[in-house]
């Protein structure tokens, strides 16, 4: 699978990346909400942006609170261009607070942070 992850936690981040490419994924990390948006609408290409046929990653995996942009501002700009776009939120926060959350709450999953790096690779997976 083809994921992009973005945590504000390097250290958290390390082990992320670590597991999901020892099972076989392709990941890239982002630092922020805002990284995370440069690097999917990079990956996307402009034409393909537009497109709401192909996403260019398989799973976004969105930390919720992050400097820039939180996951769910970048969940939602993500979905306003992909709405078919799989996002999953690993957070020890809800979106409580959020504006407009109640738009996408039904379109994205949700992982409780702590949880263990199994319990991520399953989420991921589907196993």
């Amino acid at each position: 699978m083809n994921i992009l992850i973005a945590e504000d936690n390097q250290y958290t981040a390390l082990q992320y990346d670590r597991v999901l490419k020892k099972c076989g994924h392709d990941v890239t990390i982002t630092k922020d909400g805002q990284d995370c948006i440069e690097k999917y609408s990079e990956k996307a290409g402009k034409s393909e942006f537009e497109s709401i046929e192909k996403n260019p990653f398989d799973v976004v995996v969105l930390d919720q609170s992050m400097p820039k942009m939180t996951g769910a501002q970048a969940a939602q700009e993500i979905l306003d261009k992909k709405p078919s776009q799989r996002i999953i939120f690993a957070s020890a926060y809800g979106l409580s607070g959020e504006r407009n959350s109640e738009k996408f709450v039904e379109k994205v999953e949700f992982l409780q942070k702590p949880f263990s790096l199994t319990k991520l690779v399953r989420t991921i997976t589907g196993q």
